[in-house]
């Protein structure tokens, strides 16, 4: 793949010729311009390299690579949309719909559209959709909303593009710039008011989404990105949007909501335009063969597990693969609030350097207690690690992909009796994660090129919730707070429902005493087995994670 040079992608859709888009064709695509990095335009041509990775593949890369079961799969998604789109639409009224488009840009034939090149860790992410819902008190201007959703996406084109995975080899893979639009969709609920709206991320917050079932938007048939705005009985509003996880991961999710909240007030972004290119991610050498990347994967501990047991670990841990892949049921996740006053002696007890290792080293001890596993059972500790900034980082406005997982603790139950134990032992990997993140990010754009279910972390375990996996995304969703379209931020903003064990977010504002998001400590999430988390539920246990008792 050539890395010569990147182009403007806007430009690209702005210059193609106008036409109505047509049904979806399921042959092999064919070049539609000259390749000249991943930022811009890609012939898509078959690989003998493609061939092979997908012969070895598991069953999503099947899924999408050969065409019987691509059309196997759009045939189960028409009866399932009823069941798996949001389950209050039917009783829905007042509903507007808009397509909003990138301006200046024609709307351009699936085939015949230029495609923004994804990486092959992109096209592993394509399973996963990425939600947020804020609510505000001031009841939204969809007119505000909608021109500065038009602005946005002349500098995200690919939002308003459809996915094609039809040709094999991840290189083949990307999203093509049909200009298609992202559907802004406004109702009414003349029941529902401003003061009744669910004040945690359960079952219910999903009827202020529009949540396509991935395998829709895997065959190209909907929008990589939806927005709906619910308005209240008298005044307010809910806003609620959904992302592809394969065009980008949560900083990336989050930075182009800034960007939409920025351009409604006439603003840009503070941090300049989004960065498209993933040639400057860290990749395996070009010439290097599937057998050759699997051999390196497997010397740095990244071993293949077969598709058909991973899956039935999954779902025996309660996972499910509709209408979110391998993630476990909506509102099976726990919130838990860790005050301020509670976060100062974790750090007093655990020694720790910053809010971060206090944390990890509290959530593994809790957890390692409260789940009642056998003295010695593993459970690694894992941190997940951003690509971006840093003297060696990808921009931080980088557009796609680049956090992963990073064991810092390969450790059981029984290793440490103390946080200020836990703490020491992770502390060598935390150093190293940090060090390493641009190999990391290297050999997980390795293992899904060439179809390894294999990462740092032991991905059984994960799948079965025996692993102790903290995101901490305390300053990134942070952010969700400034979204002010012209009537104020949100009074509330729930962070997207990941699938993450452990999630760390900022503590919500205070309405009664004026304190602003992440001025009273965090909120921890944890989301593991339904089973478990009958034990995590009970009084004790829920005192045990705020850091109220039991803190040795």
């Amino acid at each position: 793949m050539s890395c010569a040079g990147a182009r403007d992608i806007a430009a690209i859709v702005a210059t193609r010729a106008s036409s109505r888009r047509h049904h979806h064709a399921h042959g092999t695509a064919f070049g539609v311009d000259d390749r000249t990095s991943t930022n811009s335009v890609r012939k898509s041509t078959p690989s003998r390299r493609g061939d092979a990775c997908a012969r070895n593949a598991g069953a999503f890369t099947k899924l999408i690579e050969i065409p019987v079961a691509r059309g196997i799969a759009r045939a189960a998604v028409a009866p399932a949309k009823k069941f798996f789109l949001d389950g209050k639409r039917a009783t829905e009224r007042g509903s507007e719909n808009a397509t909003v488009r990138a301006p200046d840009a024609d709307r351009a034939a699936y085939d015949a559209a230029p495609m923004q090149g994804l990486s092959g860790y992109d096209v592993g992410e394509v399973p996963f959709v990425m939600q947020a819902v804020c609510y505000y008190e001031e009841t939204l201007d969809v007119g505000v909303l909608e021109r500065g959703l038009r602005t946005t996406l002349g500098k995200y084109p690919m939002l308003a593009g459809r996915l094609d995975l039809r040709t094999p080899g991840w290189e083949n893979k990307g999203v093509k710039l049909t200009n298609d639009g992202v559907p802004l969709r406004i109702v009414r609920d003349d029941d529902l008011k401003f003061a009744d709206l669910p004040q945690d991320y359960a079952s219910e917050t999903r009827r202020f989404l529009d949540f396509s079932p991935w395998i829709d938007v895997m065959l190209g048939d909907a929008p990589l990105f939806t927005a709906k705005v619910t308005q209240c009985a008298g005044g307010g509003s809910v806003l609620g949007v959904c992302m592809s996880h394969a065009v980008s991961d949560g900083q990336g999710f989050i930075e182009f909501l800034v960007t939409w909240a920025k351009a409604s007030n006439g603003e840009v972004h503070p941090l300049g335009d989004p960065v498209f290119d993933r040639c400057l991610v860290a990749q395996p050498a070009a010439d290097m063969s599937v057998e050759e990347m699997r051999a390196m994967l497997s010397k740095e501990g990244f071993d293949n597990v077969p598709s058909a047991p991973m899956l039935g670990t999954a779902l025996l841990a309660g996972r499910r693969l509709v209408p979110d892949f391998l993630r476990f049921p909506a509102g099976n996740r726990m919130m838990v609030s860790i005050s301020e006053d509670n976060m100062r002696l974790l750090r007093e007890a655990s020694g720790a350097s910053n809010d971060n290792e206090a944390l990890s080293a509290h959530s593994w001890l809790a957890l390692a207690d409260l789940c009642q596993l056998p003295k010695g059972t593993p459970l690694e500790h894992v941190t997940v690690v951003s690509g971006r900034g840093g003297r060696t980082g990808l921009p931080d406005m980088y557009f796609g992909n680049a956090a992963i997982g990073v064991v810092t603790g390969r450790v059981s139950v029984g290793d440490y009796s103390s946080l200020a134990e836990v703490r020491d032992g992770l502390r060598p990997g935390f150093t190293k994660a940090m060090m390493r993140r641009n190999k990391y990010l290297m050999l997980t754009e390795a293992a899904f090129r060439a179809g390894v279910n294999g990462f740092d972390f032991d991905i059984m375990a994960f799948m079965q919730g025996q692993m102790v996996w903290c995101n901490n995304l305390v300053e990134i969703y942070k952010k969700l707070y400034d979204l002010d379209f012209g009537g104020g931020g949100p009074t509330l903003a729930l962070p997207p429902e990941l699938n993450d064990i452990v999630q760390i977010q900022c503590s919500r504002p205070d309405r009664a005493t004026g304190t602003p998001a992440g001025a009273n400590g965090v909120e921890m999430f944890i989301n593991l087995p339904p089973a478990m988390m009958e034990k995590l539920r009970q009084p004790a246990a829920i005192e045990r994670l705020a850091g109220a008792r039991d803190i040795r």
